[in-house]
């Protein structure tokens, strides 16, 4: 292993946990994966998908839902 490779494993091993994620997504971009695959999406992508279509489109029929209120 190289010199400047032990410095880097020697620089994480310090890392407070806090700080490990975002070095971690900085590595993850510059690295490629072993299997040249992209790496996964994070779980939190599409966790704001209803299926239902445009939201904004929507939005009157969702607060008329939310305020109890019949339509005019």
């Amino acid at each position: 292993m190289s010199t400047l490779r032990d410095e880097l494993h020697s620089l994480i091993d310090r890392l407070p946990e806090s700080q490990v994620a975002p070095i971690l997504a900085l590595v993850r971009e510059s690295a490629p994966a072993e299997s040249g695959d992209e790496w996964p999406l994070p779980d939190f992508v599409g966790a704001l998908a209803s299926g239902k279509g445009d939201l904004a489109a929507r939005s009157a029929e969702i607060l008329r839902a939310e305020l109890g209120r019949d339509p005019e």
